[in-house]
């Protein structure tokens, strides 16, 4: 009797280890989903506020991720550093409010055809403006 109690023990220790190892869990970071859609223009590099400008200037040669905010507006600006050649294109992605923060997303597309590109060097980033908030910008 003693040696089936134990063995019923074993099995139902088994059987909840096992249950609690099947089960999943999902980890999310609190927050981060989005809320909404934010309405966004890509500006023209005349349009660039001037001190934002400089900074890009200082930092074209790399990677680079920027906020600016100027009176009603939030720049966002995504650089891809020095590229060998010219042909690049930037395609945005995401740019979405969520609780705690401004989600931005871009991507660096390279030249389909190389025959046909510039042989200098070039230095692809975007800018985008759209409305001025308190949440700090996420890149992702």
């Amino acid at each position: 009797m003693k040696r089936l109690m134990k063995k019923y023990c074993y099995v139902v220790a088994i059987l909840l280890f096992s249950s609690m190892l099947l089960t999943g869990c999902k980890i999310t970071k609190a927050g981060t989903e989005k809320i909404r859609d934010l309405e966004y223009t890509v500006v023209d590099e005349e349009d660039i506020p001037d001190l934002l400008k400089e900074e890009i200037e200082q930092k074209k040669a790399e990677d680079f991720k920027l906020s600016y905010l100027e009176e009603g507006a939030l720049y966002i600006a995504r650089g891809f550093g020095m590229q060998e050649t010219g042909g690049y294109s930037i395609q945005m992605q995401e740019l979405y409010l969520a609780d705690n923060a401004i989600y931005f997303k871009a991507d660096l597309i390279g030249p389909e055809d190389r025959s046909g590109v510039s042989k200098a060097v070039s230095y692809p980033y975007i800018v985008i403006k759209t409305e001025r908030r308190g949440e700090n910008v996420i890149f992702d």
